[in-house]
């Protein structure tokens, strides 16, 4: 008599869930994809940490996992030398910066797209696909059409260079070293193969090149990596913790809440059968000790929530049990499904311990492997693992089937995860500043801000005098520079202005300005480039977004007296603060040249860079014009004319004279009348003009100026008229 066996193949994989082996169904599945020997599964770690190793294997990304990837070509370290410095600024400093080329398979099937990249933990790139540092890069899917990079091309030589074909390849060109030591650091990647969530079907129909074909229904994941030493290796956990079950080549769900269920109702469904003479009972029921089952279950995944950070979920049950069952399984799923996980496995695990062995009369022929059955006097449901037609007889094997809990709120655990903060483009400005008394800077200033709020990294800045190059810059701090939003008017400069007052809007709206006390000021607080004028304010009213509205102004500071009546709409602002300047080494031979600075921010467009320019009037090189000019007739039909000298290292008026030493002081004195003009030297702060010279003058409303003659210019003039009689 002929005997046909139908059985699931659940245990090929090596699990302990599924039916009996077998069938000729079975053996050929388990033969041609999962071989023979022992099974070595992936390790979680795996993903993490990056290889170049020859022979490594690369895994297969399904839905949007976070993988580290192969290093499959690489450059030597390219070697860049900047000179920083020199002049006033100090001495020429020489550094070195390196940089590398690289490329990465992540994928040994195509993929979409790479979101965000982290480098020794860090972002390199962040979701909205900006670079943290400077390189250029480029994606390859691994389509069939794939491109050969140009990069690699260029450097292996064309025909000789692979174009990675089936591989999902990240090219770095450039990638600066900097920040990692320079070295090239650890990578990982948040690939996307699928924009949506794939099945476990299609993940086994996949990786056994179509020998398991997608059941209806099959549970989805976020993201899941194939790989192992084996086929049976790379899905064999996914498998036995969902409890599939492979059907005549088919992935079916443990349970299918909405299959058809076969219902064996009475006794004479349920028969004997003969075997060699002797009457076989109807039914056989069996049960696995509680001490071979385990007694609880760890289930190690991915939590896309915390930046696919490894998540742990345990499932326990009390009383009897041994041992612990642990799955590594790289999957991508939410805390809350882990836990639904790690329950349903261990109640199916524990549930599936019944056994029973049935003979059913012969209208159940079509009875299959996979179908669910209800059997009358018998509780719950079970699954059909092996169907045997014996002559007139269908014995059918049956294990008991748990439904699916409930879902439940789980905890993922606080994540470790990085700010994603953009990178602004650069806001450049180029000043020409006098001395400021601060350790002898002053002069030509380079300072600049980010258009993005509380994002700055380190900006080289190149700068050239008539195109020919200074020595480069960088700025490691942002400044705070803005633009007025109106027109300051002129104020007094001998005591705090409370009439006039101006607003500026910052370009970074995250940094504040604040109010400064009149001991504050006395001190030099609250220090502001308005255009040419150097100003001090007290009250800093906040209005806007990074928009201040200034007052109680003291004007004209630090020899700008010059420029307070000269103010227009939207001049540039700038807090004084050397920390965040960069100063160009003022020579009084670039006098008169046009000095341009080109930043080179991250986030600036290497084509069209930020530039500023400007002309170097050299204020710096400038004596500080003298100060509380007086004139007055004396007998004898002469002219006095006296003043007072400043310097940039004394400020302060400690003792009401001035504390400004004479010695080598030169001072030029000028006074243009109706008639012509006059001009005489002195070594003194006063000066007597006699009649010979106002008659040169002559007679009227007369112009007088003072200046300083320094080593390389004069200071701006300190004037006032008199009408000479």
């Amino acid at each position: 008599m002929a005997t046909l066996v139908l059985s699931t193949v659940g245990t090929i994989l090596g699990g302990p869930i599924g039916g009996a082996l077998g069938s000729l169904v079975g053996q050929a599945v388990d033969q041609q994809l999962f071989g023979a020997g022992p099974r070595r599964g992936p390790r979680l770690g795996d993903l993490s940490i990056q290889t170049s190793s020859f022979g490594t294997p690369i895994p297969r990304i399904f839905g949007t996992m976070r993988v580290a990837g192969t290093v499959v070509w690489a450059t030597d370290l390219k070697e860049e030398e900047t000179v920083e410095g020199g002049g006033k600024s100090g001495p020429e400093v020489v550094s070195y910066a390196y940089s590398a080329s690289f490329a990465v398979a992540l994928s040994s099937r195509p993929a979409l797209r790479v979101r965000r990249i982290w480098a020794d933990g860090k972002l390199l790139r962040g979701a909205a696909g900006d670079f943290k540092v400077e390189c250029k890069f480029r994606f390859h899917s691994g389509s069939e059409g794939q491109a050969v990079d140009p990069l690699i091309a260029s450097i292996e030589g064309t025909g000789k260079t692979p174009a990675f074909r089936g591989l999902a390849l990240a090219v770095f060109e450039d990638l600066a070293l900097v920040e990692y030591g320079n070295r090239i650091p650890m990578l990982t990647f948040e690939l996307v193969a699928d924009d949506e969530q794939v099945s476990l079907g299609t993940i086994a129909g996949d990786v056994s090149r179509g020998l398991i074909q997608a059941g209806d229904g099959t549970a989805t994941v976020a993201g899941f990596a194939a790989y192992g030493a084996d086929q049976r290796s790379a899905i064999a956990d996914l498998i036995d913790v969902w409890g599939l079950s492979v059907v005549e080549t088919r992935l079916r769900q443990p349970v299918d809440t909405d299959g058809e269920i076969v219902s064996i109702a009475g006794d004479r469904e349920r028969g004997c059968a003969v075997d060699g003479g002797e009457r076989e009972t109807r039914e056989q029921r069996s049960q696995q000790p509680a001490r071979a089952l385990p007694a609880s279950l760890t289930l190690n995944y991915y939590d896309p929530s915390r930046d696919y950070q490894g998540g742990q979920m345990r499932a326990s049950v009390d009383g009897g049990g041994r041992g612990q069952w642990r799955v590594d399984c790289p999957v991508v799923i939410e805390a809350a499904t882990a836990k639904q996980t790690a329950n349903d496995a261990m109640a199916r695990r524990w549930a599936e311990r019944d056994r029973l062995k049935v003979n059913l009369a012969p209208e159940y022929v079509d009875l299959r492997p996979g179908e669910q059955v209800e059997l009358a006097g018998i509780a719950g449901r079970w699954l059909v693992d092996e169907a045997t037609i014996d002559g007139l007889v269908v014995k059918a094997e049956l294990r008991r089937m748990t439904l699916p809990g409930p879902t439940m709120p789980a905890d993922p655990g606080r994540p470790v995860q990085q700010q994603d903060q953009l990178f602004g483009t650069t806001d450049l400005a180029l000043f020409d500043l006098p001395d400021l008394g601060l350790d002898g800077q002053g002069g030509l200033s380079v300072a600049l801000a980010a258009s993005a709020d509380g994002a700055f990294k380190p900006v080289p800045v190149a700068v050239t005098a008539n195109q020919q190059p200074l020595p480069s810059i960088n700025l490691s701090r942002r400044a705070v520079l803005g633009r007025s939003l109106g027109v300051l008017g002129a104020g007094t400069t001998v005591m705090l202005d409370l009439v006039n007052a101006v607003e500026v809007q910052l370009t970074s709206s995250d940094q504040l300005l604040l109010n400064a006390d009149d001991d504050a000021l006395a001190m030099g607080g609250n220090l502001i480039l308005l255009g040419d004028e150097l100003l001090q304010f007290g009250q800093a009213e906040e209005v806007g977004p990074g928009r201040f509205r200034l007052s109680r102004l003291l004007r004209g500071r630090r020899g700008t007296e010059w420029a307070v009546g000269a103010h227009l709409a939207g001049e540039r602002a700038l807090v004084i603060d050397r920390a965040t300047l960069g100063w160009v080494p003022l020579d009084p031979a670039i006098r008169g040249a046009t000095i341009e600075a080109v930043a080179f921010g991250i986030a600036d467009d290497p084509l069209a860079p930020p530039v500023a320019t400007i002309g170097a009037n050299g204020e710096a090189l400038r004596p500080v014009s003298p100060c509380q000019l007086t004139v007055e007739s004396i007998e004898g039909g002469a002219l006095s004319v006296g003043w007072l000298p400043r310097c940039s290292q004394q400020w302060a008026w400690v003792d009401g004279a001035g504390d400004c030493p004479l010695d080598g002081r030169s001072f030029e004195v000028t006074l243009a009348g109706p008639s012509g003009t006059w001009s005489g030297q002195s070594s003194a702060t006063l000066i007597e003009i006699g009649p010979e010279a106002l008659g040169i003058v002559g007679t009227g409303e007369t112009a007088i100026s003072v200046t300083e003659t320094g080593a390389s210019a004069r200071s701006r003039p300190v004037t006032a008229t008199w009408a000479i009689g």
